[in-house]
């Protein structure tokens, strides 16, 4: 289950996604002047490039906050205040990341329904969370050697 893990890190890899100037303001609706002034500002950066070509590139985290700052502009805020939320809903957002990559430990199955693994409750109990098709999510406690047992005989 350990690869099982890898490969969906791999898939949610968002360093991998880099997008230039004209193709983050396509999908945001910044125009790339404005993209220019709020990188001279310091609210986003582009990604350095190590082959020296001269157009702009931009990370998914780049593309995120950028999408969150026109929300809140949108919204009626100054651009200084968009911004400052933005870095704050974004710091928010990491945190969240944090917890799924560093909780995550894998799907399996228990009794037809999926579960995510969430790690080690205590010493010998694992914290799992199932979606059942009614909806809703129910949190289950399984011992540490039930869950193992689980986990090799489910599919990757």
């Amino acid at each position: 289950m350990a690869e099982f893990s890898d490969e969906l890190r791999q898939v949610f890899d968002v360093k991998r996604l880099v997008f230039r100037i004209g193709e983050i303001a396509s999908m945001t609706g910044v125009s790339a002047r404005q993209l220019r002034y709020w990188e001279q500002k310091g609210l986003i950066q582009s990604q350095d490039r190590p082959d020296e070509k001269q157009a702009r590139v931009y990370t998914f985290k780049t593309f995120i906050q950028v999408s969150i700052i026109k929300y809140f502009l949108d919204e009626g805020l100054t651009l200084a205040a968009a911004a400052k939320r933005a870095t704050e809903r974004r710091a928010r957002a990491e945190q969240i990341h944090r917890f799924v990559d560093r909780g995550l430990q894998g799907l399996l199955q228990i009794d037809g329904e999926m579960a995510l693994n969430l790690g080690a409750f205590d010493a010998n109990q694992t914290l799992l969370a199932l979606l059942p098709a009614d909806g809703g999510v129910h949190y289950r406690l399984l011992p540490n050697a039930e869950v193992r047992r689980l986990m090799a005989i489910t599919p990757n």
